[in-house]
């Protein structure tokens, strides 16, 4: 075992950044695969006309708008077609890890950014864009940019006025915990390590996100267009907090998956950190029962704070050693990303990738079966009718 240990390390340690890169992604795609998120085609019906309610009375949908920014771009690139719309929000989510990528090696120390590049893609934010491709294409792709421009003001106006337009719920929440962990910093000793971050940044961030809804606001001018998230969660409440109390352990742990294992490592050889822990601890008993897809929204909402203390601090980083590093990895590639929703696993897209490859020629996958075990998502559907929420 030790030996294949040194081995390991030794091949993590010679191996070309560039070739490191392409394994992970080539290892994480196996992991989680490629697909659509359910809403896709629902926010392409609004890229075609993006100034009116395409919905109607059909109130349920309302929420989608919420997501606003993606739909409008694909209507002024005239990416309209249902092929065209999942290769504009696929390349959202091609630039973002590309971005991410530039963001480590921008911000990460060189004898640290193998060890950074590895943890990226150990956490499921790193694969939520292509799993579900779709408005966190984008979303994640303007919390990129926003953070390796985090000293030039008008990036992050702008960046954060597109956030408040894409997903305002999850941008308020990821400031928000940004904010706590910088209140729980200067309260804690002054010796201690710290992010950094300002506190002018954090305002301007705030700004952007609320300029962003006004807007949306002053587009439709009926409320209910885009404050659907909130009533949605108010009319599926009972549904969501039962599906969190009863599936609390695949919540808890698949919202990070194998992340949670350098949370842990964080935790105890980390001088500061109670910011992170404390702020993540909130998310998981705040946020997770009132939602029902866990794994995307923990992942969405908590990836700014994971960037500054864990995938872009060089404090921490240099804790890690090369054997350790490499027991994650092993440990990465042996357990699924799992997705949580509605309280279940999710099984990765590959298999699906590869079997709408070959229903495209013969044909065979088409039978009637009553579960998501052909095409994803089906049962999925089928449950959310109760709510209204499809």
């Amino acid at each position: 075992m030790s030996s294949l240990l040194v081995s390991l390390t030794n091949f993590l340690e010679n191996i070309s950044q560039k070739k490191l890169i392409f394994l992970l992604l080539a290892i994480s795609i196996v992991k989680t695969g490629i697909w659509y998120h359910p809403l896709l085609w629902h926010m392409l019906e609004i890229a075609k006309n993006p100034f009116e309610n395409v919905f109607g009375d059909e109130a349920h949908k309302y929420f989608i708008y919420s997501s606003w920014l993606g739909p409008f771009i694909g209507y002024m690139l005239n990416f309209t077609s249902k092929f065209s719309f999942f290769f504009l929000h696929l390349l959202f989510s091609i630039f973002f890890l590309i971005s991410f990528i530039f963001l480590i090696k921008d911000r990460v120390e060189k004898n640290n950014q193998r060890t950074s590049i590895i943890l990226f893609f150990v956490f499921p934010v790193s694969m939520i864009s292509l799993y579900w491709v779709g408005y966190d294409s984008l979303l994640l792709l303007l919390f990129t940019i926003s953070v390796y421009f985090h000293k030039n003001l008008l990036v992050t106006l702008l960046s954060s006025i597109g956030i408040g337009l894409q997903h305002f719920e999850i941008g308020i929440v990821s400031t928000g915990l940004l904010l706590t962990c910088k209140i729980i910093e200067e309260l804690s000793n002054k010796d201690k390590q710290k992010i950094d971050i300002s506190y002018i940044f954090l305002l301007i961030y705030f700004f952007g996100l609320i300029t962003g809804k006004i807007i949306l606001y002053y587009i439709y001018v009926d409320e209910n267009l885009v404050g659907g998230r909130f009533s949605w969660a108010y009319n599926a409440l009972l549904h969501l907090v039962y599906n969190f109390y009863f599936n609390f352990y695949n919540i808890a742990w698949f919202s990070l998956g194998v992340g949670w294992l350098v949370i842990f490592k964080f935790f105890f050889d980390y001088k500061n950190q109670y910011p992170l822990i404390i702020s993540l601890l909130l998310l998981l008993f705040t946020v997770m029962p009132l939602v029902d897809d866990h794994t995307r929204i923990y992942s969405a909402s908590s990836f700014i704070i994971i960037i500054y203390y864990i995938i872009c601090n060089n404090n921490f980083l240099k804790t890690i050693n090369k054997n350790e590093q490499a027991i994650i990895f092993v440990i990465w590639i042996l357990f699924p990303y799992s997705w949580i929703w509605q309280g279940d696993p999710r099984a990765s897209m590959f298999q699906y990738d590869l079997a709408y490859v070959i229903n495209f020629f013969f044909d065979v996958f088409n039978n009637h079966v009553d579960s998501s075990t052909i095409w994803p998502f089906e049962r999925i559907k089928l449950d959310l009718k109760k709510f209204e929420i499809f």
